[in-house]
C-alpha cells in the first residue's frame, strides 16, 4: 500500500479513536450562592449557574472548576449538583478511503470502523457511568467522615504517642484528615446567619452495582464489617476470644415494650461549652482556639482544641462498634480565627456534645469522661494511650454487652432490620427534600417574597403622593391612610425577610443535623447484616453435617448479643427523633404563628385608619 494511502487511514482512525477516549467535560449547576474568598483563590458563583469541573481531586471537599466567563477556581462540591451527562451522539463510521486515480494499488479490507469496532471503544468511554451528585449541603460525613467541610487537602500530621500536643502541627490542625466529614452542621448553606464560610461535606455516594446492602440503604463505599471482622468482630462471632469483663465495664441492655434499649443512668447530666479563646505556643509560632467545656456533674472547666474533639470522635468510632457516632462540625479551610467562624464552630459542637451526654452508653464511658474531666496534662497524655489500647474496641465491644436472658427470633430481627432500613433510606430521602424545599422557601422570604410586598408598598406611597397634590380638607385623611398603608406593606416585606430566623433556620438546623446522623447509619447495618449471615452460614454448616449443633447455636447466641445492640440502638435513635422534631415543629409553628398575626396586626392598623378618611 502506498505510504500516502497508510497515512490517510491512520489519520481517519486516529480521528476515531480521539473522539472515543477524550473524556467528556463535566458539568455541574450551582445549588447554592456561594461568595467565594479571593485570596484563597475561590470561585464565586450563584444558583443555578453552570460551571465546568475541572478537578476533584483539589482535597476533600473540594473541586476546581471554571465558570462560563472563563474564571477559574475553588468551589465547595457540596454547593454544585453534578449533572447527569447527555446520551452520547455516535458519528457514523468513516467510510472506506475513496480510491485515487492515481493509486494503482487496489484498496486493502481493515481500512474502515465496523460496528463492533465503534461499540468496543464506546463502551471504554461513554458507557462509564457518571459520577455521583454529592449529597445535600454538607456538611458529613458523617462518621468516618464522617460526618458532616473546609479541609484544603493537607495531610494531617501524625502526633508521637508521647507528645501529642506538641508534635500536632496547629497550622494544619483544621485541615487534618480524621474521619469526621460527612455529615453534621456546620452552615447550611444560603442561610445567611450560621457563620462559617462553607458547608459541611460528605462522602460521595457509590455506584448502583456497588451497594452492599440488599435494603438500599447504603450511602458509603466503606465496608464496615471487614474492619469488624479486622478488630475481632469475627474472633467474637465465632468463639475464640473471651475475657473477663469486669462489672464497671458492663453494658447492660433491657427489655422494654419497644424492644430491647440501653439502660439509661439515673442521673444525666449536661456539657456547656463557652469562653472561646485564641491562645498560642512555641512564642506565637502557632496558634489555635480553646473552648473551655464545664460538665454539671463536676463544675470543673477543662480546656479543649477542635483536634481534641477530633481524638474523641475517634475513639468513638472505634469503640462503639454497634452505635453510629454522628459527625463533628467539620474543618475550615481560612477564616477560622474570625469572630464568626469561633462563635458558629463552638455552637456546633455544643449541639454535638449535648447529643453525646443524652447517649446512654456513650454519656457514661471512660473515654468520654476522661474527655470532660482531665485537666493535668500528664494524667491526659497516660488516659489517650489508655484509650487507644482500649481492649473492648471493635468486635471485642460486645463482650461487654449484658443481654436479656431470652434469645431473638432471626427471622423477626430481619424483619425489623428491614424495616428500619427503609425508614433510614425514606428519611433520608425526606430530610434532602425538605432541606432543599426549605432552603428555596428562606430565599423567597428573603427575594421575592420581600420584594413583592415592597413593590405594593412602593405603589401605594406613589398613589399618595399624586393624592396628596390635592390639599383640600376632605381629601388629606385618605391621602395619609394610603401612605400609611405603603408603609405598612413595606414593614411586611422587612419582617418577611427577618422571618426565617425566627422559625425556619431552626428547623433546617434539625434537619441538617439528622442528615448527617443517618449517613452514619449505613455501617452499622451492614455490621448486623454481615454477622447474620455469618450465623446463617454456620446453620448451612450444620445441616451439611461439617459444624456441630453445639457450636452453631453458640454462633446464633452471639449473633444475638449483636442484634441486641443494634436493636438497642435503633430504639434510642427513634426516642431521640421523637423528642427532636417535636420541638423542631412547635418552635416553627409558634414562630409562624406570630409572624402571621404580626402581619394581621399590622393590615388592622392599616385598616383603621380608614375610619376618619
Amino acid at each position: 500500500m502506498p505510504a500516502v494511502q497508510i497515512l490517510h487511514d491512520c489519520c481517519n482512525s486516529l480521528s476515531v479513536v480521539t473522539m472515543l477516549t477524550v473524556p467528556q467535560a463535566i458539568q455541574a449547576r450551582g445549588l447554592y450562592d456561594f461568595n467565594g474568598d479571593l485570596d484563597n483563590g475561590e470561585l464565586t458563583f450563584s444558583t443555578g449557574e453552570t460551571l465546568t469541573i475541572v478537578t476533584q481531586d483539589i482535597g476533600e471537599g473540594w473541586w476546581e472548576a471554571r465558570n462560563e466567563a472563563g474564571q477559574q477556581g475553588l468551589i465547595p462540591e457540596s454547593y454544585v449538583q453534578l449533572l447527569e451527562p447527555p446520551e452520547p451522539s455516535f458519528p457514523p463510521p468513516p467510510p472506506p478511503s475513496a480510491p485515487v486515480s492515481d493509486w494503482n494499488t487496489p484498496q486493502t479490507e481493515g481500512g474502515d470502523w465496523n460496528n463492533d469496532a465503534w461499540n468496543s471503544h464506546g463502551s471504554e468511554s461513554w458507557d462509564q457511568e457518571p459520577p455521583h451528585a454529592p449529597d445535600y449541603t454538607n456538611h458529613n460525613n458523617a462518621g468516618g467522615v464522617n460526618n458532616q467541610g473546609f479541609r484544603g487537602g493537607g495531610m494531617q500530621q501524625q502526633a508521637s504517642e508521647e507528645g501529642w500536643d506538641d508534635d500536632w502541627d496547629d497550622e494544619n490542625e483544621d485541615n487534618s484528615s480524621n474521619s469526621t466529614t460527612n455529615t453534621s452542621q456546620d452552615q447550611l448553606p444560603g442561610s445567611g446567619n450560621f457563620g462559617l464560610s462553607a458547608p459541611k461535606r460528605e462522602k460521595k455516594q457509590m455506584t448502583q452495582n456497588s451497594d452492599f446492602s440488599k435494603y438500599g440503604t447504603v450511602k458509603k463505599s466503606f465496608n464496615r464489617f471487614s474492619t469488624f471482622a479486622k478488630t475481632g468482630g469475627d474472633a467474637f462471632l465465632m468463639g475464640t476470644v473471651s475475657a473477663n469483663v469486669s462489672e464497671s465495664d458492663l453494658i447492660k441492655i433491657i427489655d422494654t415494650q419497644d424492644g430491647p434499649a440501653w439502660n439509661y443512668p439515673s442521673q444525666p447530666y449536661t456539657c456547656a461549652i463557652k469562653s472561646p479563646k485564641k491562645e498560642s505556643k512555641l512564642k506565637g509560632l502557632k496558634s489555635y482556639i480553646a473552648y473551655q467545656l464545664t460538665p454539671s456533674f463536676s463544675n470543673i472547666q477543662v480546656s479543649r482544641r477542635y483536634k481534641h474533639f477530633d481524638w474523641l470522635h475517634e475513639r468513638l468510632e472505634a469503640k462503639f462498634t454497634c452505635i453510629p457516632i454522628p459527625p463533628l462540625p467539620d474543618k475550615a479551610l481560612s477564616g477560622r480565627y474570625e469572630d464568626d467562624f469561633v462563635s458558629e464552630r463552638m455552637r456546633q459542637l455544643q449541639l454535638w456534645v449535648d447529643r453525646m451526654v443524652r447517649h446512654p452508653v456513650i454519656s457514661q464511658s471512660e473515654v468520654f469522661n476522661h474527655f470532660l474531666t482531665c485537666t493535668d496534662e500528664k494524667k491526659w497524655k497516660a488516659g489517650k494511650r489508655k484509650a487507644e489500647k482500649d481492649e473492648y474496641q471493635g468486635g471485642k465491644f460486645f463482650l461487654t454487652l449484658q443481654t436479656p436472658p431470652t434469645s431473638l427470633d432471626m427471622r423477626d430481627v430481619e424483619k425489623r432490620m428491614e424495616i428500619f432500613c427503609r425508614f433510614v433510606k425514606g428519611m433520608d430521602d425526606n430530610m434532602r427534600n425538605m432541606l432543599q424545599i426549605g432552603h428555596d422557601s428562606r430565599k423567597k422570604h428573603t427575594g421575592p417574597y420581600k420584594r413583592e410586598f415592597q413593590k405594593i408598598g412602593g405603589s401605594f406611597k406613589q398613589l399618595a403622593e399624586t393624592f396628596n397634590l390635592d390639599s383640600a380638607a376632605h381629601s388629606q385623611n385618605l391621602t395619609a391612610a394610603i401612605d400609611y398603608t405603603g408603609d405598612t406593606y413595606n414593614e411586611i416585606g422587612d419582617m418577611y425577610e427577618k422571618q426565617p430566623r425566627e422559625d425556619l433556620d431552626y428547623m433546617l438546623e434539625v434537619l441538617f443535623e439528622y442528615k448527617g446522623m443517618l449517613s452514619t447509619y449505613p455501617d452499622v447495618l451492614k455490621l448486623h447484616e454481615g454477622a447474620i449471615g455469618k450465623a446463617k452460614e454456620c446453620e448451612r454448616l450444620k445441616d451439611e453435617g461439617r459444624m456441630p449443633e453445639s457450636d452453631v447455636a453458640a454462633v446464633i447466641q452471639r449473633a444475638d448479643v449483636i442484634s441486641f445492640g443494634t436493636l438497642a440502638e435503633m430504639n434510642h435513635f427513634q426516642r431521640e427523633r421523637v423528642a427532636d422534631y417535636k420541638d423542631m415543629m412547635q418552635k416553627f409553628l409558634h414562630g409562624q404563628i406570630k409572624f402571621y398575626r404580626d402581619i394581621t396586626q399590622k393590615l388592622e392598623s392599616a385598616l383603621q385608619k380608614y375610619e376618619n378618611a
